[in-house]
């Protein structure tokens, strides 16, 4: 039998879809249909998904000295940010719609500074780059709590020719055992859009549970958007 989603993670979906139905002028009779073309597309063939569902290697499984950085996994590097070298680079990673996320706090429904992003006590930053040093993306732990042991998980894979190939699904098992044993990280948690589906599912596949929907919680481009509350605990 399929592992099943978690109802949460149901609710969220439907409740997107709902809110872009409306808004387009859909009547209860056209919702009635659109769920009967949602039944039909079950029988269809998939069309390929940006996130495999192939089970991936956990975490458990990975190897290495995660204490310190940098860490080396089968295709990447995470190392430390460096200002002087990769501020113009994160920057322009930043300025695009795809990067603007990966700074804003979903705390504060606003965007973090770049020098706080980089300077900042509560935060940790670090560049992913292949195995021959070239940089494509960066991750970050928002508000570090070192007595409570948590803190906000936030990835981005900056390169657009690096989207797509599975790379952020190993970064950030890379980057959540360093946060375990360099950090001593007991509960990490991500806050994604409830429209950015493919990251939904791919943090599902890397242990992350649904732990709430915060409805409407952030204000972009004059539209407010549903924030997804995910956890991760250490076992």
């Amino acid at each position: 039998m399929d592992n099943q989603i978690p109802l949460p993670t149901i609710q969220t979906f439907a409740r997107s879809i709902y809110k872009e139905a409306a808004k387009y002028g859909f009547g209860q009779l056209d919702v009635i249909r659109l769920v009967n073309e949602l039944m039909d597309c079950c029988t269809a063939a998939e069309d390929e998904a940006e996130v495999s569902s192939e089970p991936g290697k956990k975490l458990a499984d990975l190897e290495g000295d995660f204490t310190r950085l940098p860490v080396r996994g089968e295709r990447l590097i995470i190392r430390p940010y460096e200002a002087g070298s990769d501020y113009a680079q994160l920057r322009d990673w930043l300025s695009d719609k795809y990067g603007r996320h990966f700074v804003l706090s979903s705390t504060a429904a606003h965007s973090i500074s770049m020098g706080a992003l980089s300077s900042g006590d509560d935060i940790h930053l670090g560049m992913i780059t292949t195995l021959e040093g070239k940089p494509i993306g960066a991750l970050a732990y928002l508000d570090y709590d070192a007595d409570q042991k948590r803190a906000e998980l936030r990835k981005l894979i900056g390169d657009p020719a690096s989207r797509g190939m599975g790379l952020a699904e190993e970064a950030t098992q890379l980057w959540i055992a360093y946060g375990i044993n360099a950090l001593h990280l007991e509960k990490i948690y991500v806050s994604t859009l409830q429209t950015h589906i493919n990251n939904i599912k791919l943090n599902e596949k890397i242990g992350f549970q649904v732990e709430g929907l915060l409805r409407d919680e952030v204000l972009i481009d004059g539209t407010r958007h549903d924030v997804l509350r995910m956890g991760y605990c250490k076992k």
